[in-house]
């Protein structure tokens, strides 16, 4: 079933030819295949049955085989927004509402708070290692193809990446910097914050008149390990001018207090002033406010006017709806609007009879935009299994957003309110999940029945199309038609997050990719998929041996470092011995072996064409090439083939003849074999001593 077995895919009268034709492998006595006869009767009446089995069996619904996943721990992904980071213009602006909307195409993107886009940017960068300072502010470039390095090409504790600011950034707001590392695709992605290895540790400061004081951060970097954001708050003191450099301005500074990296960190762009904006479409949102007298609104969709407001008059108690109102003289539930710059205001005056209370979340304020108002109605709920309720005009709903008012009639005919979300239960055990491609609830519960349901808060998203790639741009749009282009915003970071709903069939194709994927280790193979698995290390090549008679599995691993001839650090021990613990068989031991180096010399007697100094410079690159193990695309172990050396030789168009060659190891870790040389499980071959005859034809 999960595999989409069709086990109905034969006729009734190939079902009953195939029943027939087998009567002579059971019985010889059985000669008469006429319908008249009572047996076939009996055939055809058990291949009518099967047909109609096979195909109940076959008949399973999407709801089925996602229960029978949700067994085995698989359930459907949901919607969710993608996440971009943006880039304030260094001029500055006016301040960004809460929801305020650009564009990537098709795609929207909301503000998730008011943004204050201040005129500051960046100036210059200084990498700073010793007693040396070097202007890396290339890296502002988006387009730029090199890259720098943030505390040198050796880093050591005291080094530090310093950026000047060309203006002053608000105290007390978050300052985003996002940081493009280059080459991390050679580590393997970090999984867990847990299983961080310590390759290093750093801290972020600002200039102060009293020197460096230290920023709290948010790093996602991890020191540079890996592209990321890094929030940084500036708290205490003001900051300062910093001179200490060409360019003067405000001072941000990353310094290194502890360098054991494996790779030397490098940088490929940095971008800041950023803020964060959603990919998703509010088409109704429900504002929280505190009672008293009046309820301050922000944003977008409470200035279009559509809008329902709900009290609660005491704690606990049920919520009522206000109206406004038409005349100062009205009584009764009724609210005033005020339209202050880009804030809408209510007031609630005590002279209507009616005020909510003092109290938290007391007021809700339902905003709709132009559509939605006319399909504010949900209907009613009914009472029987499984109710579905359609949205008009939405798909792909966001379940976080998502939010009804149920309106429930008191005796005397008054309306009174609760608000619910998918999961939650209301008055009577009212409950209800959303399917939320297809922008439908599902009541699971209908409690009494009899209520009304309004909607009170959706959007939408495009899921994975909102991670966008780095170096987007998102438009500001307005004009009479509201297509008009008024400002671009650069991102610099790629989309984060976005996930699109989640069918069935792409449920069940995950399902199946995550049988294949290696979660013990049984096999030698295993184990070495799980090396390469290791969250956070840069892990080059891996080779596992299982050792007869001992339940021993020996796995010889090289890191990709930048050492000439890399052994594994006592983290990259830990790391691996940690990881690879909990997957082993109880009975069964694993022990992680350093790499060994065997240098192959060659003495080689050639005859040549040409300038012998140029034919011995191509000839040692070959050589070169072919017996460096260590960066080549050998494994561990293996052979060095006489024969492949001797056709690779005398391929070269500067080579007439090979005229003599020998390869023979340097120590003993291989062994050599007729003209060849075999390596060791955990050996890898590297070029020795090259010693070259080189003749000169005609001579």
């Amino acid at each position: 079933m999960l595999n989409s077995l069709n086990l109905s895919d034969k006729t009734y009268e190939e079902l009953l030819a195939e029943a027939v034709a087998q009567i002579p492998l059971y019985s010889s006595e059985w000669t008469n295949f006429n319908v008249s006869d009572p047996g076939i009767t009996l055939l055809q009446n058990l291949t009518a049955f099967q047909l109609l089995q096979q195909e109940s069996i076959n008949d399973v619904t999407d709801e089925i085989r996602q229960k029978l996943l949700k067994l085995v721990g698989y359930t459907p992904r949901e919607n969710r927004a993608a996440t971009v980071l943006v880039q304030a213009p260094t001029q500055g602006g006016p301040i960004l509402p809460e929801g305020h909307r650009l564009w990537s195409g098709t795609i929207p993107f909301e503000t998730t708070g008011p943004v204050a886009l201040s005129p500051w940017g960046l100036a210059a960068v200084y990498a700073e290692d010793g007693d040396s300072q070097r202007d890396v502010t290339r890296l502002l470039d988006p387009t730029t193809e090199t890259v720098a390095y943030p505390f040198g090409k050796k880093p050591e504790p005291g080094s530090c990446l310093t950026c000047v600011l060309s203006g002053v950034p608000e105290m007390g707001e978050p300052l985003r910097l996002w940081f493009q590392v280059a080459e991390e695709e050679l580590r393997t992605p970090f999984t867990d914050q847990t299983e961080i290895p310590a390759f290093s540790r750093v801290r972020w400061q600002y200039w102060t008149e009293s020197g460096w004081q230290d920023a709290p951060a948010q790093d996602e970097t991890l020191g540079f390990l890996r592209s990321g954001c890094v929030t940084l708050w500036l708290e205490g003191d003001l900051p300062a001018q910093w001179t200490q450099a060409p360019v003067h301005g405000c001072a941000l500074r990353c310094l290194l207090e502890t360098a054991d990296y494996d790779r030397t960190p490098r940088l490929r762009g940095l971008a800041v002033h950023l803020f964060p904006m959603e990919q998703r479409e509010t088409r109704v949102r429900c504002y929280s406010c505190s009672g008293g007298e009046k309820a301050e609104l922000s944003g977008q969709l409470p200035l279009i006017g559509n809008m329902l407001v709900f009290c609660q008059e005491e704690p606990g108690g049920p919520y009522y709806q206000y109206r406004e109102a038409l005349s100062a003289e009205a009584k009764g539930r009724f609210y005033r609007t005020e339209l202050e710059f880009d804030d809408v205001t209510l007031r609630f005056d005590p002279a209507f009879g009616h005020l909510p209370w003092d109290g938290e979340n007391a007021v809700r304020v339902v905003c709709y935009d132009e559509e939605m108002i006319h399909h504010r109605v949900l209907g009613p709920v009914y009472g029987y299994d499984r109710q579905v309720i359609q949205l008009d005009l939405v798909t792909d709903v966001l379940p976080d957003s998502l939010l009804v008012a149920v309106e429930t009639k008191k005796q005397n005919g008054d309306a009174e309110y609760c608000f619910l979300g998918p999961g939650e239960v209301g008055p009577g055990g009212l409950s209800y999940h959303l399917r939320s491609r297809e922008a439908q609830l599902v009541i699971d519960d209908p409690g009494a029945g009899g209520c009304q349901l309004l909607l009170a808060g959706c959007a939408v998203t495009q899921g994975g199309r909102g991670n966008l790639r780095p170096c987007a741009t998102l438009e500001q749009r307005g004009g009479y038609d509201g297509t008009e282009v008024e400002a671009r915003y650069f991102c610099p970071a790629p989309g984060r997050g976005g996930i699109s709903h989640e069918s069935t069939e792409e449920l069940r194709l995950r399902f199946s990719a995550g049988m294949r994927e290696v979660s013990v280790a049984v096999r030698t193979e295993d184990y070495e998929a799980l090396v390469r698995q290791t969250p956070g290390l840069c892990i080059h090549k891996v080779k596992a041996v299982a050792v007869s008679g001992k339940n021993l599995v020996k796995i010889a691993v090289k890191p990709y470092t930048e050492e000439e001839r890399p052994k594994l650090s006592p983290d990259y021990l830990r790391q691996l011995r940690d990881f690879l613990e909990p997957h082993r068989l109880l009975t069964t031991r694993f022990e992680i072996c350093q790499p060994r180096y065997v240098p192959i010399n060659v003495h080689a007697v050639l005859s040549i064409r040409g300038m012998a100094a140029y034919a011995q410079k191509e000839i040692e690159q070959l050589l070169q090439t072919f017996l460096d193990h260590i960066n080549g695309p050998q494994d561990f172990g293996g052979w060095v083939r006489f024969n492949e050396l001797y056709q690779a030789l005398s391929a070269l168009p500067c080579v007439e003849a090979v005229d003599g060659l020998r390869l023979y190891p340097e120590s003993r870790e291989a062994a050599v074999v007729g003209s060849d040389i075999r390596l060791e499980d955990d050996s890898l071959c590297c070029p020795g001593a090259i010693h070259l005859t080189l003749r000169e034809q005609g001579r």
